[in-house]
């Protein structure tokens, strides 16, 4: 096994490999080419596919197959500082969500295919998939469950999702929804002669802000409901009464909704004047600790265990009665933010406590 400060630069450098080969959602053609190429080269896998923009990778024989998967897209951003690393903070859009997390997974698969000193203790699935971060009618995971009937053969799937190398059970369900509100135009100067839709908004605007906190417990994790008005958009000109305004409305829902109860939730908040049109809607998963390799996984590696506060997809595993979590070295609350940085010392740890998991000397 490579020594520390080697196995330290070696997964900081492929890190920021990935965090320079940009990813908006719907562009990943390159970054896919970047995986696939790097499996080629250095991993030795038993089926290697590509399909699109997603690329799969199966390693080893028998139980337990354990999938590892990570999704290729970042968020975009206008401006997003330089990448690089200071002291023990790798920068970069993507660092943290989740590019640490595929630096991993591709080492993983090189070392566990390659080394002498390392075999399986079972089987291997890698996913490197396209889309996570748009409407869930795009995720490029949903299609690879028929194109690798292997997937819904795992007996866990990990999301290399940020979690801070801390195990995050299930996750909430997210709901986007327009609503619209309807006004009349007029002059500014006389507003009494229209309708402003921005005002009409406020007494609903009001009510979001004041939604008391409701928390879900289960087990060891436990989930907080949020909603939030995320977009607005109204008006023509600065002299103009708007006479219509929109606003993106998101519900992270928790595990005891169902998609049709998050909706008939977020219809019951309206008020008369208002037009909804639901954009997209992503089930929530229920925590699951049942499954006997996540117990080893957990207790070898003593590992903390909470709620995932967040839409992955290890709902779309959970859907399918697969067991699954999520576990990366990223850091969940730097996800999506302007100085996104991944902590160097996470992604050996991650790496360290995967391949003590998933191999044996």
């Amino acid at each position: 096994m490579k020594a520390e400060p080697a196995l330290t630069d070696l997964l900081a450098r492929r890190t920021l490999d990935l965090v320079r080969t940009g990813s908006p959602s719907g562009s990943e053609d390159a970054i896919a080419d970047h995986v696939e190429n790097f499996l080629k080269e250095h991993t030795h896998p038993r089926d290697l596919n590509r399909s699109g923009k997603a690329v799969t990778a199966l390693f080893g024989e028998g139980f337990p197959l354990v999938v590892l998967a990570g999704h290729l897209d970042t968020v975009s951003h206008r401006e997003t500082p330089e990448s690089g690393i200071e002291g023990e903070r790798l920068f970069g859009l993507g660092s943290s969500d989740m590019k640490g997390g595929l630096a991993v997974m591709m080492s993983l698969g090189e070392t566990l295919s390659t080394s002498e000193a390392v075999r399986f203790k079972g089987s291997l699935g890698l996913v490197f998939y396209d889309s996570e971060e748009v409407a869930y009618e795009r995720n490029g995971l949903r299609p690879l469950f028929d194109l690798e009937p292997w997937l819904a053969e795992a007996d866990l799937a990990l999301l290399m999702e940020p979690t801070n190398n801390i195990v995050e059970l299930g996750c909430l369900g997210t709901l986007h929804a327009r609503v619209t509100f309807h006004g009349e135009a007029a002059h500014s100067a006389r507003p009494w002669t229209g309708r402003n839709a921005i005002h009409m908004a406020a007494p609903f605007l009001t009510r979001l802000a004041e939604l008391p906190e409701r928390k879900y417990p289960e087990g060891d994790a436990v989930y907080r409901e949020v909603v939030n008005a995320t977009l607005a958009t109204g008006g023509t000109q600065p002299n103009v009464i708007p006479d219509r305004f929109e606003l993106n409305v998101n519900f992270r829902f928790a595990p005891d909704r169902t998609s049709d109860e998050a909706e008939s939730f977020i219809r019951s908040l309206l008020p008369d004047e208002a037009a909804i049109e639901i954009l997209d809607l992503a089930p929530a998963a229920k925590p699951r600790m049942d499954s006997p390799v996540l117990k080893i996984l957990v207790q070898d590696s003593n590992l903390q265990v909470r709620a995932k506060q967040a839409w992955t997809d290890v709902a779309q595993f959970s859907e399918r009665g697969i067991p699954a979590a999520n576990f990366g070295p990223g850091i969940p609350e730097m996800a999506h933010k302007q100085d996104e940085y991944v902590l160097v010392s996470n992604l050996v740890d991650s790496y360290r406590i995967l391949l003590d998991f998933l191999g044996t000397e």
